[in-house]
């Protein structure tokens, strides 16, 4: 288990406390009962006040488990070890600030780009899309429906791509919140040879830009890759642009 996965595992323990009790009556499932979902897709209510999935369909069509296979912890313990870290984030922050505003947080939306694990030991990307489904007495979220919607046919980029919507919510300082594990991922002058490899120059040309040998680039190129798991100088701008790091 990596480090975004306990994080994940401690705070939806630790959220229990903060959200009251409500049961659900059979009424309150009617409307996802009768939720249509395509081939490719999957959905289940989490119960933030219970920390347990309370009703869940579609796994086998898109990951190839029985629905009764599906726990909270499970849905964790299978997102791609590389992205559980940033997906932690995201999910934590965003679950703390509708427990902490909850006047402004019953249309709020998160969508997740990620890879999900299947039975088969693949990984797929999907696009996990979460609303507010109920509220409990304080009017604070307690349960989510969350749908996962199998698009690899669409864009198997690597990349974890996320938006937040919510009433009131300064995205700046959200998104700054979330890049912060970023902020030192690159040392300062790694970001100025990133910058260089944007423009599409030779690492002869980077190294006179910046009064370096050509090799001290190719080395600085080299670790750049390797921190962050990309292939090509198009993976590289995306990755830091989504990270906020240029």
């Amino acid at each position: 288990m990596n480090t975004g996965e306990r994080n994940m595992h401690k705070y939806f323990e630790s959220i229990k406390d903060s959200i009251k009790i409500k049961s659900l009556k059979y009424k309150d499932f009617m409307q996802i009962e009768n939720f249509h979902l395509n081939e490719n897709e999957c959905l289940f209510l989490l119960d933030y006040s219970r920390n347990e999935i309370i009703y869940k369909k579609g796994f086998q069509n898109v990951l190839g488990y029985q629905d009764d296979e599906i726990t909270n912890d499970f849905i964790i313990d299978n997102i791609h070890p590389d992205d559980a870290n940033i997906v932690s984030r995201i999910i934590r922050a965003s679950i703390t600030y509708c427990i902490e505003y909850p006047k402004n947080s019953s249309n709020n939306l998160l969508d997740i780009k990620h890879r999900q694990r299947k039975r088969d030991g693949t990984y797929i990307h999907v696009l996990n899309h979460s609303s507010v489904y109920d509220l409990d007495d304080d009017g604070r979220m307690s349960v989510a429906l969350i749908r996962f919607t199998n698009i690899s046919f669409l864009d198997n980029t690597k990349n974890v791509n996320w938006t937040f919507k919510a009433k009131n919510l300064n995205e700046e300082a959200f998104k700054e919140h979330i890049n912060k594990a970023y902020k030192d991922f690159f040392t300062e002058r790694e970001i100025e040879v990133i910058n260089e490899i944007n423009k599409g120059l030779t690492n002869k040309l980077i190294g006179k830009n910046l009064s370096i040998s050509e090799h001290t680039v190719a080395t600085h190129r080299k670790n750049i890759f390797k921190k962050s798991k990309c292939h090509n100088p198009k993976e590289l701008m995306l990755f830091c642009c989504e990270k906020g790091i240029i």
